[in-house]
């Protein structure tokens, strides 16, 4: 196809994400130019090994191994029966002449997709059959990316009741082209590895939260360690994955007296119920949303934030990394507890949403319960007032005669102003830009003020 950007015009692949879009514009070459892509020269390589390809069903393998690694379908994110008819339509014909007895079936009707039970089901035969044939000290690589909380309950419960345990999760960076890292794109893969289940003693769902409190921190930590501050390596949503795998690992460890994982993935749900696993593995994203504090916040001053204070703030740092897409911030508003946040929103676009900036909240939500009572509210009307009449003054006085105990939150105003300034460096909020010099201006004010 052909892409207009001005300033880099060229062709490019069909595929530019994951998905078939309709072409409505054509990239054309000449006859000359596209002789490689008709006549190509593939040099042929020996292979000294024994090695045998079976384009087969997952729950038609009957060979026993050592190691699984598969790449299962990941819900309904991707419609690979859609894509491979995409290609068969131009290579089907050649198929049968190149390599005679192959298929030349999309295998449609075979296709495991996120259509509740039956993708459930399909998954769950798939692993259980591999499992079957595996000796006894073999293990199973499972590559895994979603951002739904249920997609990931759904696949705990089918590893679990096929059999098998998480001994050990990582998250990869596989999107490494610089469009796709600053885009509306997962950057990470977990990678998930699995040994057969032994325990068999039961515990209770209670006894296991502590559990999962410490994995997720650990595998957060692990994660952070290795981060390269001029070069993410991963974005805010990766870290939830970790957090989603880091539960797999405590969850699949063994039998739960309150949960029964065949049952629960061949049962009907009614519309927007939340199993018991979802619910401990959304449990374990507001761990991650705690454990991760903003750069430039104290920890204890993060842990006395109310829930909706502190998706404001963990808000702006995703914003700040490019991120703008809507589920992100319904992960954290889920895992915040902060389920009321939509007033908080300048954009609920799904590939544009952003919170609004202090002179974009002007002098709404400034009464009532929740975000409006917050010291988080009281410092954003205190910018607006320095940005509306230029001088911090009018912000100031604000401050110390409507804000609850001004002395003893202090130090507290102080971090939040500084935070929001922090703002008005980072290239991609040039719109917090004006607010962000009024808050740095306020801070100074806040600073030197004294009884």
């Amino acid at each position: 196809m052909w892409n207009s950007d001005g300033a880099n015009e060229k062709t490019e692949q069909t595929f530019a994400n994951q998905a078939l879009n309709t072409l409505s514009v054509y990239g054309t070459r000449t006859i000359l130019s596209l002789r490689t892509s008709f006549l190509r020269s593939f040099n042929g390589t020996k292979i000294l090994t024994e090695s045998e390809v079976y384009p087969l069903d997952a729950r038609s393998v009957r060979e026993l191994c050592d190691v699984w690694i598969t790449d299962p379908p990941y819900a309904d994110a991707v419609n690979y029966e859609e894509i491979s008819e995409f290609f068969l339509a131009w290579y089907e014909k050649a198929l049968n002449i190149h390599i005679p007895g192959w298929y030349t079936n999309s295998k449609r009707a075979l296709a495991v997709r996120g259509d509740d039970v039956e993708f459930r089901r399909s998954m769950f035969d798939s692993f259980a059959n591999l499992l079957d044939n595996s000796n006894e000290n073999s293990f199973q690589i499972v590559m895994f990316t979603h951002q739904n909380a249920s997609v990931w309950a759904d696949l705990a419960s089918i590893l679990w009741a096929a059999g098998m345990r998480v001994i050990s999760a990582w998250t990869i960076a596989t999107e490494t082209h610089a469009g796709i890292k600053t885009g509306n794109y997962v950057q990470g893969t977990v990678l998930l590895v699995l040994r057969k289940r032994s325990e068999t003693e039961p515990v209770f769902l209670d006894e296991i939260a502590y559990q999962i409190e410490g994995e997720v921190k650990r595998q957060l930590d692990s994660m952070i360690a290795l981060e390269d501050e001029s070069d993410p390596n991963f974005g805010d949503a990766d870290y939830q994955l970790a957090a989603y795998a880091a539960a797999l690992r405590v969850l699949t460890q063994g039998p739960i007296h309150e949960i029964d994982p065949e049952k629960e993935i061949l049962r009907k749900r009614a519309p927007g119920e939340v199993s018991p696993v979802e619910q401990v593995i959304r449990n374990a994203v507001k761990i991650a949303c705690d454990h991760l504090v903003p750069r430039g916040f104290d920890d204890d001053l993060w842990k006395r934030l109310s829930p909706m204070e502190r998706f404001y703030l963990k808000g702006l740092e995703v914003e700040s990394h490019g991120e703008y897409r809507n589920g992100v911030y319904q992960e954290l508003g889920r895992g915040f507890g902060a389920t009321e946040y939509s007033d908080l929103l300048a954009s609920t676009k799904a590939n544009q949403t952003r919170l609004k900036t202090a002179s974009e909240f002007g002098k709404k939500s400034l009464s009532g319960d929740g975000f409006s009572s917050t010291l988080m509210r009281h410092c954003l009307f205190s910018i607006y007032q320095t940005v509306k009449e230029d001088s911090t003054s009018p912000g100031l006085t604000w401050l110390r005669t409507e804000l609850v105990d001004y002395w003893g939150n202090r130090e507290k105003i102080i971090q939040v102003l500084d935070y929001i300034t922090a703002l008005g460096k980072v290239g991609s909020m040039e719109h917090w830009s004006r607010d962000a010099h009024a808050a740095s201006l306020l801070a100074g004010a806040v600073r030197n003020d004294h009884v």
